[in-house]
């Protein structure tokens, strides 16, 4: 009988501890009218002519070691743009936080693959505290300032 109750104690447990997340993503929202969803919660929002451009914005938080945490703005480009021969992004910036940074490739696990038409701009906190980020970041605006003169505003709206 204890050996059966251990077993079903084992498997629980097993359970439980697959069940846990990795990490988590808090999405920002685009405020602009000239948008539509795409797959993978990202927006997509005209550049020129027939040029779009998919962008995700949020704050993402890992649990495993390293624990991370920070702001991120990942953005597919279509096909057709070259990235060698065209600067898309003049700057991102957040209205709490400061500027987000260029980066290779994320240092979290992301849903979305990274492809060569992909900018990453990164922005990671020394605080990792979940609960007191959330109310950080709780009315901030992600600024993407792109080279055609446009800026895009994506909302984090307190979800109270």
């Amino acid at each position: 009988m204890k050996s059966k109750i251990k077993i079903l104690l084992l498997i629980l447990s097993c359970y439980t501890l697959m069940g846990c997340p990795g990490g988590k993503f808090h999405e920002y929202k685009y405020t602009g009218m000239d948008s539509q969803d795409d797959e993978f919660a990202f927006t997509k929002v005209k550049y020129d002519g027939d040029n779009f451009l998919n962008i995700r914005t949020g704050y993402y938080i890992k649990y495993m070691k390293p624990k991370l945490s920070g702001l991120t703005a990942t953005i597919k480009l279509s096909p057709n743009i070259d990235l060698s021969k065209n600067e898309i992004i003049k700057e991102i910036k957040s209205t709490a936080f400061g500027k987000l940074n260029k980066v290779d490739s994320l240092s979290y696990p992301n849903q979305v693959s990274e492809s060569e038409n992909c900018l990453t701009y990164t922005l990671t906190f020394e605080n990792n505290n979940e609960t007191k980020m959330l109310k950080k970041i709780k009315n901030d605006t992600i600024s993407i300032e792109l080279s055609n003169g446009k800026t895009l505003e994506f909302v984090r709206k307190s979800l109270e």
